[in-house]
């Protein structure tokens, strides 16, 4: 964590013309994440002051501006950081403190609250370490030397390997993976004995052994000291070798997100227990390990909730980003969603190009909520594919494929001699037949083409040349001329065939 040289005026007075004078002079280090409290401690310590019997005003002053600025609570300590970290010269900025006794805030001489007022149970750092260093020396004009910190006390990274009292995390998660860790490289386990949002006390989970790890917030703050560690065992063996319970879904998830971030890496839960028995010598479920790979794809690419509140300001970009697109969603009446609808305006214009032949399908999501990604294509005139529309409906039913058409029809209206090609699924057959009644629906001959391979193992292979040929056939004879081949290699597959290209209608 970074730190800023701060100068420290004290033990002097303001004149009529805004002016700190007749002051002695101290330096201190502050950080740049803490609160406010944290910055008045800090003073506290280094002034030597009584905390019962005194109370302090913090302000500085900014060249052009007459009224010294006070700083009174986190958003003005956050202020006068960015101001600070903008020139790092030690002179520049001095916060000049007035001290003031509480005797007389209690007798109503001066207003409560422009005095900073200090809890006599503040839990404070160590400031008597690296952490501080006092200049003493009244206001001379002489040079002041520029001091650096020699250690950062604040741990924020949790492959912290040697745990003792004194330590503090920048926060209670990094304290908890940390403990999680040194449970495993120690062979041991322990309970949980007591944690809220201060403190986190843990015991052995041996009933009779000593090992005890107690840790609170710093002033209720985020971070966490170590108060009281024991790391003595006197557990019998048998107590440490149970199955390793500190190797939650959460610490592996953690160790294995860096393997996570290529999307295309196969990275398979045996894959996780194969790895976490190398790295911690420790065996874990397969149900554990696909929890941790989930909980680390979702702390990398967020959870999917949280994706689809971000839909409709990404929706809102994009129809301001291509104006002329066609861009619907629609949500239930609980507010969740059901379906979105894209047509970019290029892909519009450039339809007006293409043969009008649009060819529909669907996919089904393996996620969260199984949903189905819906896409709408054609050919260009050099024979690319050009995509039409795509979006996501919450299944393959007739509600959301008559939405889709609608919303379609809408964006591309209907060309003359326009079809549609499918898979032959029967919600689009019905949708088709509602909302282009005069447009012909054919079957995809690939998707066909499947259907018969699975269909009919035995003939495919002499088949495949001639169903081929068959569907490029551009005269009648000369696919009538196919079919009787098809019949002669196997006349259930020219049923089928037929049966598959009748239009079917409601």
């Amino acid at each position: 964590m970074a730190s800023l040289t701060v100068l420290l005026r004290h033990s002097g007075k303001w004149n009529d013309e805004g002016n700190y004078i007749d002051f002695s002079i101290k330096g201190i280090l502050i950080k740049e994440y803490v609160s406010f409290n944290d910055l008045v401690a800090s003073i506290f310590n280094q002034l030597g002051m009584d905390l019962s019997s005194k109370t302090i005003k913090i302000q500085y002053k900014v060249e052009g501006i007459f009224t010294p600025i006070e700083i009174h609570n986190d958003m003005s300590y956050t202020v006068y950081v960015e101001l600070k970290k903008e020139n790092r010269e030690f002179g520049m900025y001095p916060l000049c403190i007035t001290t003031i006794e509480k005797d007389l805030i209690s007798g109503g001489s001066l207003n409560q609250g422009d005095i900073v007022q200090i809890d006599e149970g503040i839990q404070m750092y160590d400031f008597d370490t690296d952490d501080t260093l006092t200049i003493d020396f009244v206001n001379s004009g002489e040079a002041i030397r520029v001091f650096e910190l020699h250690k950062d006390l604040i741990i924020s990274k949790t492959n912290q390997k040697e745990v003792v009292a004194g330590q503090v995390y920048k926060d209670k998660d990094t304290l908890k993976e940390v403990m999680e860790n040194y449970a495993i490289a120690q062979r041991f386990q322990f309970r949980v004995d007591r944690s809220n949002a201060i403190s986190y006390a843990l015991l052995c989970i041996s009933e009779d052994c000593e090992w005890r790890f107690k840790a609170s917030s710093i002033n209720k703050s985020e971070q966490f000291k170590v108060r009281e560690f024991n790391d003595n065992h006197t557990c019998p063996l048998k107590d440490k070798v149970y199955e390793q319970r500190q190797a939650s879904n959460s610490l592996i998830g953690g160790m294995i997100r860096p393997k996570l971030t290529n999307h295309k890496r196969k990275y398979t839960p045996r894959d996780i227990i194969d790895d976490v028995k190398s790295d911690l010598g420790v065996y874990v479920s397969y149900m554990l390990a696909w929890r941790a790979k989930k909980k680390a794809m979702n702390f990398l690419r967020g959870e999917p909730a949280d994706s689809y509140k971000k839909l409709p300001g990404y929706l809102y970009t994009m129809d301001m980003t291509y104006p002329g697109s066609h861009i619907r969603m629609v949500k239930s009446p609980k507010n969740e969603f059901m379906y979105v609808y894209i047509s970019l305006y290029a892909f519009i214009r450039g339809f007006d190009h293409c043969r009008p032949i649009v060819v529909v399908d669907g996919s089904h999501q393996k996620s969260y909520y199984n949903e189905t990604f819906v896409l709408a294509s054609t050919l260009d005139g050099a024979g690319h594919i050009l995509p039409l529309t795509y979006g996501v409906i919450d299944s393959e039913n007739d509600v959301a494929w008559t939405w889709f058409f609608e919303q379609f029809k809408i964006a591309y209206c209907e060309r003359e001699n326009m079809c549609i090609v499918s898979d032959r699924n029967e919600s689009i057959i019905k949708s088709v037949s509602r909302v282009y009644p005069n447009v012909p629906y054919f079957a995809c001959i690939w998707h066909l083409w499947n259907n018969v391979y699975k269909k009919f193992k035995k003939s495919h292979a002499k088949l495949s040349e001639i169903y081929f040929s068959m569907a490029k056939a551009c005269t009648q004879a000369e696919f009538d001329s196919l079919m009787e081949k098809v019949e002669k290699v196997d006349i259930r597959v020219k049923e089928y065939l037929e049966f598959s290209w009748l239009r079917k209608v409601d």
